[in-house]
């Protein structure tokens, strides 16, 4: 679990640098997070990193039981870390 919590957030600090070098990558970042405005500059980096596509981002239980989307089998998601349920 560290090890994924690790690379995440090398992953974070990754994609931060690259977005900032390039004026181009800016640009496509911007892209991806107007799509994603509710989420957090770093859960945006790693959203923008995994999938720029995104249109939303959401648990499975949301897809499911309130938005009634079925995710296929087989799909991957998107990894965020979550600093709000403690160390």
């Amino acid at each position: 679990m560290a090890n994924k919590l690790y690379a995440m957030e090398q992953l974070t600090e990754e994609v931060a640098k690259d977005v900032a070098a390039s004026p181009q990558e800016w640009m496509r970042f911007l892209n991806t997070a107007s799509r994603l405005y509710k989420y957090t500059f770093p859960e945006q980096l790693l959203i923008y990193a995994q999938r720029p596509e995104a249109t939303a981002v959401a648990s499975m239980e949301i897809w499911n039981q309130k938005m009634y989307r079925w995710i296929k089998k087989g799909s991957k998601g998107i990894a965020l870390i979550d600093n709000t349920s403690g160390p």
